[in-house]
């Protein structure tokens, strides 16, 4: 059976082509924001929240 007498195989195919470039581009778009630094408001943020569980431990 050749790949014109599978349309099956095709769709697949091209399904799979799609998925490696929504992949690509996820990876690459993930990349750019792991890169990013940490705002000082959400690291201030963290810090509260840290200090607020060590505190709730030790009573």
């Amino acid at each position: 059976m050749s790949k014109e007498q599978n349309p099956n195989r095709e769709k697949a195919r091209a399904i799979r082509a799609r998925q490696r470039v929504i992949g690509r581009e996820l990876r690459r778009i993930y990349d750019g924001v792991a890169q990013e630094p940490v705002p000082d408001d959400f690291l201030e943020l963290l810090r509260k929240m840290d200090s607020n569980e060590e505190g709730k431990k030790s009573s």
